[in-house]
């Protein structure tokens, strides 16, 4: 059968138009991530109409003001913070990137007003945040409805404009769904506002019935904090920085023009003599096209600028093998001497949770026995009488990496700290209090601590957690004159509490985690990988269509990212359902030691682990989904990635447990009919060289015998 590409659904779609149309012209990649004229212009002229004092205004597609607004008291900033009256300084070009500072002050207000808005030379995008500072003897009057993002956006056409997104990381089957909703509320009621924030938020996961908390504020539990407005033939991606508890609106007026707004959702507070606050990070990208080629250039910009980078490339997901540090020193001295016996080409070695604290009793499992108390961080004797050094050393032998767990904000009452430090914690009362970030000795002590186990330990990754909802913490004891700045210290003790460690360990690579990828937002994006992006597959029983739906919905937006099939078994359709950028693969010592298991089942890991390795720089490219991205029992999912640079691709497919489609035909819209191209079939230990031309006549068939099979293909270009 032949895929075909699909119209955009009314109302609520699960699912992404991503599919190919086959047809006489051969159209060549119309989800290509190449940046067009029509794009860089129209931000060309958006930001020189920011960084000129408002000389290329134009208010066809966007409003003719600086896109923020606040009130301080009852004085708008809209009353003083002006294109034409901004004093201005721009930086030289350095990295692809442009800092423009643009300043006011208010003698009304005593208010400085500073937004720092990077220009990126490659792409049509601006990203900024804006810093707020009492310069006055005496206290503001209340900083209040703060939207770091206040603007609107008029469609291109006639077209109905709609709103896609993501759901966030909650440990559920519909993670990442990618969703897409026209911004009207019916047929005869052509305007609508949607509402991301704590209260719709709540209202979604209560009405959805899918999760254990009806409430959580870490940033990308409910929704990824990114959108995709599609205007027409084209549309406006917004993304948000910010690791606290967001807001975001986006309207229709019925006529085309769409209202936008964001920021930092709970803020109402004085400003003291001389102290000052921060929005969050907005960016905002332009494009024109396909509404994939807009989401792959996002892809592009977030790699480039919102990604850890070493010697000035992206770094890469790692694969690794992921371990329990509940178990005695001996057992992973054996897991490193089976990988290196065995050659299984692993990047890291992962030990999790449990390696810690002072319990003097086994811990097998995740699920069993005693972790350890957080805030306990010790080494543990019991089960590491000789520290994690002997481990590391070993790991660094067999040329791995060592990545170690640990939650350092998180703190069990009655830990040595709390007694002695009572005040460097929040403490509303039950079992967990919060380390206090925004107190400079509190951040001094954790990141000695954290800085010295790295050390002592040789750890390269350090993997963050963060398994509670900080609200109840933030809101607790609020002055009702200082609303939020609990919050606001705190998120900004975060970045600047990875940013020491980064300057303290220039090499490491920090795990971006909570309760799975709930802390996924630009500013964290920066700093760190979600190397474990849901805790869903934390649990025997997951389905592995879940899995490859995750990895269909958060490619959209996330180029890196990564997970683990969870089984111990061989089994290469669960294997491959997690495949992307990373992964996680532990080797079960579980089910029966590592010792009893024969060869050939050493082969089939050595065989995945190698193909994982192999795949993963393809999930870098450029995305093209070619099924609906659902878990479905019923159907396909497929997709493939693309590498312009290297003319390359890769191509994932599933016949789920209870299709009886044998065979699907697929149009790669990246093969060029006068070319030529190497198919390696990866199952069959087949490689085929096919014409261009013949491969978008007949298009790519992938078959199958049986359901519950995955298939794998490589494709390049072997001619000029």
């Amino acid at each position: 059968m032949k895929i075909k590409r699909s119209t955009f659904i009314c109302g609520l779609v699960l699912f992404l138009s991503g599919m190919s149309v086959f047809c006489a012209e051969y159209p060549v990649e119309p989800y290509s991530s190449k940046v067009n004229h029509d794009e860089m212009a129209l931000m060309y002229r958006w930001v020189g109409f920011l960084t000129q004092n408002g000389q290329e205004a134009d208010a066809s597609r966007h409003a003719p003001e600086i896109p923020l607004s606040f009130l301080c008291g009852e004085r708008s900033s809209r009353e003083w913070v002006k294109a034409d009256n901004a004093k201005i300084t721009t930086g030289n070009w350095a990295n692809g990137t442009r800092l423009h500072t643009l300043r006011w002050r208010d003698d009304q207000t005593s208010l400085s007003c500073e937004m720092q808005l990077t220009e990126y030379r490659d792409f049509p995008a601006m990203s900024w945040t804006i810093f707020l500072k009492n310069e006055g003897t005496g206290e503001t009057a209340p900083i209040h409805d703060f939207k770091a993002l206040d603007t609107w956006w008029k469609r291109a056409d006639d077209t109905m404009p709609i709103l896609y997104r993501s759901q966030g990381s909650d440990g559920r089957t519909e993670d990442f769904v990618f969703v897409g909703e026209e911004m009207r509320r019916s047929m005869w009621g052509k305007s609508r506002t949607v509402r991301m924030d704590h209260h719709s938020n709540a209202l979604f996961r209560q009405a959805s019935n899918y999760s254990p908390f009806d409430s959580d504020t870490r940033p990308s539990a409910t929704w990824l904090p990114f959108y995709n407005l599609q205007t027409g033939g084209d549309g406006l991606i917004v993304g948000i920085g910010w690791n606290g508890q967001w807001f975001a609106e986006i309207g229709h007026d019925g006529n085309g023009t769409c209202p936008l707004s964001a920021g930092m959702e709970h803020l109402h507070a004085k400003l003291l003599p001389g102290e000052a606050i921060r929005s969050p990070l907005m960016l905002v990208m332009h494009w024109s096209g396909e509404l994939m080629h807009g989401q792959n250039l996002f892809r592009r910009l977030v790699l480039a600028h919102f990604h850890p980078q070493k010697d000035g490339q992206p770094l890469s997901t790692p694969i690794c093998c992921s371990t329990w540090g509940g178990w005695p020193n001996q057992i992973h001295q054996e897991i490193i001497k089976i990988i290196v016996e065995k050659k299984l080409p692993y990047d890291y070695y992962w030990i999790d949770a449990g390696w810690y604290g002072k319990s003097e009793t086994d811990c097998p499992n995740v699920f069993q026995g005693d972790w350890g108390t957080v805030g306990d961080w010790i080494v543990n004797k019991y089960r590491h009488p000789e520290t994690l050094k002997p481990i590391s050393d070993s790991i660094k032998n067999a040329n791995m990496k060592f990545l170690l767990w640990f939650e350092p904000i998180r703190f069990t009452r009655g830990t040595d700290p709390t007694v002695a430090h009572p005040e460097f914690f929040v403490d509303p009362g039950g079992g967990n209090l919060l380390l206090d970030l925004g107190n400079p000795e509190a951040k001094r002590y954790i990141t000695d601590t954290i800085s010295g186990l790295i050390t002592e330990n040789g750890v390269d990754c350090y993997r963050e957690d963060f398994n509670f909802d900080p609200w109840p913490y933030w809101t607790h004891q609020e002055e009702s004159d200082r609303v939020g700045m609990r919050e606001m210290r705190f998120v900004e003790g975060v970045y600047s509490y990875w940013d020491e460690l980064h300057r303290r360990h220039p090499n490491l690579v920090i795990d971006n985690c909570a309760s799975g990828g709930r802390r996924i937002e630009l500013e964290t994006m920066k700093r760190s990988m979600p190397l474990w992006r849901t805790d869903y597959n934390c649990f025997p029983d997951l389905k592995p269509e879940a899995t490859q739906a995750h990895t269909f919905g958060v490619a959209h937006w996330l180029p890196s990212n990564s997970i683990a099939p969870l089984d111990g078994k061989p089994d290469t359709y669960q294997f491959r359902s997690a495949l992307t950028s990373g992964m996680t693969i532990g080797l079960d010592t579980l089910d029966r030691p590592l010792a009893e298991r024969q060869e050939e089942e050493w082969d089939w890991w050595r065989t995945r682990i190698s193909e994982a390795q192999k795949v993963k720089p393809f999930f870098y490219g450029d995305f093209y989904p070619l099924t609906m991205g659902n878990h479905d029992l019923e159907n396909w999912l497929a997709y493939h990635f693309y590498l312009p640079e290297k003319e390359a691709g890769v191509l994932v497919a599933f016949r789920r447990p209870k299709s009886d489609v044998m065979a699907m035909t697929f149009d790669l819209t990246t093969i060029r009919p006068d070319a030529t191209y190497q198919i390696e079939d990866l199952d069959r230990g087949e490689t085929l060289v096919l014409s261009g031309e013949e491969i978008r006549r007949n298009g790519l068939a992938v078959t199958t015998t049986a359901p519950r099979q995955s298939r794998l293909l490589l494709y390049r270009r072997v001619n000029p």
